[in-house]
């Protein structure tokens, strides 16, 4: 596909990602998260190569990035992990054992997050956060819409908006009628948990904060501010 949605998991594009089917443009655009997709019990390496993401992506001006508070995708990503996916990896450490992790850990995230900074930094991808979506989410729907060259009217963007909120998305999931796995219960685990910002707070020890600044820096999102729309 020439329309690519990429993300880290749990960084939030669900949100998006159901908004974008409301609007019927779904199925024109490539979800995945560029080969860590943290689906395979063999645990095959992790491609951090820059070069040939590059070539892949600048061949294309149609790539969306998606971001979000770090801290927030690990605890997101452990309740994935130990709990959707409990049966494919069997993960029975704590949250704080995850973040160190040499798999799931946060120096993984990071290193994903530096990568792709780079790319965005090179025009490949419009970069949008998980934050800002919470800010305007029918601002952030319509700047996707428009970059994906996709042919939508203003009207219809913002009824998909106003009704991908977290409470009808959880009422859907909830009634397991959604035609899609990706918005349905997995091992009696639901996709969405909570959808908030800044639920590392509750998750974390001080050592693990500690742990996840040395990691992220003192301001997580700051670096990542690469929007590039052009």
């Amino acid at each position: 596909m020439d329309r690519h949605f990429v993300s880290f998991p749990k960084s939030g594009r669900s949100w998006l990602r159901y908004a974008l089917t409301q609007l019927g443009v779904a199925d024109k655009i490539f979800f995945h998260h560029d080969g860590f997709e943290y689906n395979d019990r063999a645990r095959l390496p992790l491609d951090f190569n820059y070069v040939a993401r590059f070539e892949k992506y600048n061949q294309r001006n149609r790539v969306v990035y998606l971001y979000r508070d770090p801290r927030d995708v690990m605890v997101s990503f452990f309740y994935q992990i130990t709990g959707r996916f409990a049966d494919i990896f069997n993960f029975d450490g704590t949250i704080s054992e995850f973040i160190r992790d040499p798999y799931f850990g946060a120096e993984n995230l990071q290193r994903f997050r530096c990568l792709w900074a780079a790319l965005c930094k090179t025009g490949c991808a419009l970069a949008i956060s998980y934050e800002s979506c919470h800010a305007d989410f029918q601002f952030v729907l319509s700047t996707v819409v428009r970059h994906y060259g996709l042919d939508v009217n203003e009207n219809d963007i913002a009824a998909a908006a106003k009704l991908s909120t977290y409470e009808h998305m959880k009422r859907v999931e909830d009634s397991g009628e959604f035609g899609h796995p990706w918005l349905q219960r997995r091992n009696g685990k639901p996709k969405l948990r909570r959808g908030r910002i800044g639920d590392f707070t509750e998750e974390f020890t001080a050592a693990d904060i500690d742990y996840l600044t040395s990691i992220f820096g003192t301001a997580p999102l700051a670096s990542a501010k690469w929007n590039n729309s052009r």
